[in-house]
């Protein structure tokens, strides 16, 4: 029997009426149904590790929701599952006697939480499609927000703005919405102030036992393969340590995503021999598979209504496959703490601000118009404002940010699309880890340390076989002595792999039904074309498919363009740029670039 397709949940909360006395709040969640608890329903979202048990589907809370959830207050249950829950996930509740719904997200805010409030209506989801397409069945059109898109342009991902249409607000991390009728309200978790009292080491050890008992409940779960991504890089090691630490080779798979001879492979090849690792052929969450560049590079923007352009496409149905990777190890170290954003007296310094995270601010070539600019930038530093408040500490308002911003709308919202397919999970996912790196200085953080002594705690001898670049930073190496670098033995054993699997998929899509209707051409070689577009782009030192598809690029871009007469990103970027990059029979390699990520956002604006 065919699997059936995975949504998220959303609630619509709609006043009290003269036929209804109560204010109605209900939730809907395609496909599947909740458990059950007294007068209350659950539903989850997402992939989680609840209290040291893996839930991947609804069905799963069975097992872990107590029965007195059923007469527990809404902050007993926030309380509860911020403690234990770990990964981005959300649980969603309605209460049928006293008429009020929740929206609890993971504590981090990986599974980002939106809400509308419009035309005396309310709608909660942890889908931005979902929460479009409830409105649209109360008549409620939404409108889409070119700042977002620029917002992707200028900085990588959005949350400044907190989503691709207008009037959708977006939570942060600590937070959960409560619904009673058409009355949304943000509520915050105090599951950071239950930390207070933890010296660091006490961070340390709840950081370490939330990973290897991320890793236990995974390798527990019933999923058919259990796979672990492996680069050369430092994350996906750490999960790794904690693999071997549990002496868990024989029940996990490890993917590495890199092609013969490249540096990723040539370790995660050293790595499998030297610890006898059980190799598979496939990452398992992988995209549909397909010919058309068009679906590579836009479906998943669509398919995500817009907000990321990673992630499935939109026609994964399901795969019986849990995958770890090595997301929000970021989170345990630096990632933006390191540029300058304060005065010589360490007050936050707005030029200092917007010149570090928007270069494109003080470029005179840049596309985007000066109003864009603008938005953005203020937009920035009231970011940074109210990090600042919050957290008192100048060094570490550039890294909240990063768990604040780029982790929730890339790394979360990614894992969540993949965790309605299979399963994704972040084992280095951990609020103590975070509270961790909080109270640690710029120092520590820059120099890894957390990262650093958990692996060493978990598998001291990883630490000395090679990584893609020296780990052991000169900040590093203040702090702790340089491991003996090991070369890899000679070994040209033959590695076997499993084959991995792939996630049912459907024939069709949003986006492949837009591409129908507009007719982009895919493109046709002959050897002699093919031979002349590899020296193409070979000379402007670029991808080859970049110069194949210029045409098909183009012909998307017009479309776009003749669909709103140019107004989709009207007063955001300069238009006549955009006209040019339709049109120019000849791009340069910055021109070739900007078509494409220009092509996908005007093509998701106007037809998405």
């Amino acid at each position: 029997m065919a699997s059936t397709k995975t949504y998220a949940p959303v609630i619509t909360g709609l006043p009290h009426t003269s036929i209804s006395s109560a204010p109605i709040n209900t939730v809907v969640k395609r496909n599947e149904d909740p458990v059950i608890r007294g007068s209350r329903r659950f539903w989850l979202d997402g992939s989680v590790i609840l209290n040291g048990t893996c839930i991947k589907r609804t069905a799963d809370l069975d097992s872990s929701l107590p029965q007195a959830a059923e007469r527990w207050s809404i902050e007993e249950l926030a309380d509860w599952w911020s403690k234990g829950a770990r990964n981005p996930g959300a649980l969603f509740i309605e209460d049928s006697v006293d008429s009020w719904s929740a929206c609890l997200p993971d504590p981090l805010g990986g599974a980002l939480a939106f809400s509308l409030n419009k035309q005396g209506k309310a709608f909660v989801s942890t889908s931005i499609v979902e929460i479009v397409h409830a409105a649209e069945t109360h008549g409620i059109i939404l409108e889409k927000d070119p700042l977002f898109q620029v917002e992707r342009l200028m900085l990588g991902n959005g949350g400044l703005t907190p989503a691709s249409y207008k009037g959708v607000h977006s939570l942060e991390p600590f937070q959960y919405f409560v619904l009673y009728g058409n009355q949304i309200f943000t509520k915050n978790y105090k599951i950071r102030e239950s930390l207070d009292s933890a010296s660091l080491y006490d961070l340390f050890t709840i950081l370490r036992s939330d990973v290897q008992g991320a890793v236990q409940a995974i390798a527990e779960t019933n999923s058919q393969q259990i796979t672990a991504h492996l680069t050369g890089g430092f994350d996906s090691r750490l999960v790794l340590s904690a693999v071997l630490n549990l002496e868990l080779r024989d029940r996990v798979n490890i993917f590495c995503s890199g092609p013969e001879g490249s540096t990723d492979r040539i370790i995660a090849d050293g790595l499998t021999r030297q610890y006898g690792l059980q190799r598979v052929d496939g990452a398992g969450l992988t995209t549909a598979p397909t010919t058309n560049m068009s679906e590579r590079l836009m479906g998943a923007l669509f398919a995500s209504g817009g907000i990321t352009n990673t992630g499935p496409f939109g026609r994964e149905i399901s795969v019986p496959v849990s995958a770890m990777g090595g997301g929000y190890g970021e989170v345990l170290r630096t990632f933006f703490g390191n540029r300058k954003i304060t005065d010589s007296l360490g007050r936050l310094d707005s030029s200092l601000l917007i010149s570090s995270y928007l270069p494109t601010a003080n470029t005179k070539s840049t596309y985007f118009s000066p109003e864009a600019i603008a938005n953005v930038s203020s937009l920035l530093t009231k970011k940074f404002d109210h990090l600042s408040h919050l957290y008192q500490d100048a060094s570490f308002i550039g890294d909240a940010f990063y768990t604040h911003n780029r982790n929730r709308y890339h790394i979360g919202q990614t894992s969540l699309l993949w965790s309605r397919v299979g399963s994704r999970f972040d084992p280095l996912y951990s609020v103590a880890g975070f509270e961790l790196a909080r109270r640690s200085t710029q120092h520590v953080r820059s120099a890894n340390l957390i990262g650093h002594d958990l692996l060493d705690s978990l598998k001291p001898d990883l630490l000395s076989w090679p990584f893609d670049y020296d780990r052991f930073s000169q900040d590093l190496l203040q702090l702790r002595n340089r491991r003996e670098l090991r070369s890899w033995p000679k070994n040209n054993e033959k590695i076997s792999f499993v084959k991995g699997l792939t996630p049912e998929c459907e024939a069709d899509s949003t986006f492949l039904s837009v591409l129908r209707r507009l007719n982009a051409t895919e493109p046709k070689l002959t050897a002699a074309q093919r031979k002349a577009k590899v020296e193409e782009a070979n000379g402007l030192g670029v991808n080859f498919w970049q110069v194949v598809y210029k045409e098909t690029g183009q012909e998307l871009l017009s479309s776009a363009l003749e669909q709103t007469n140019g107004t989709a990103l009207q007063g955001t970027v300069d238009i006549e740029y955009i006209r040019k990059l339709s049109t120019a029979s000849s791009l340069n390699k910055k021109q070739l670039r900007d078509l494409y990520s220009l092509g996908g956002i005007m093509s998701w604006l106007s037809f998405g």
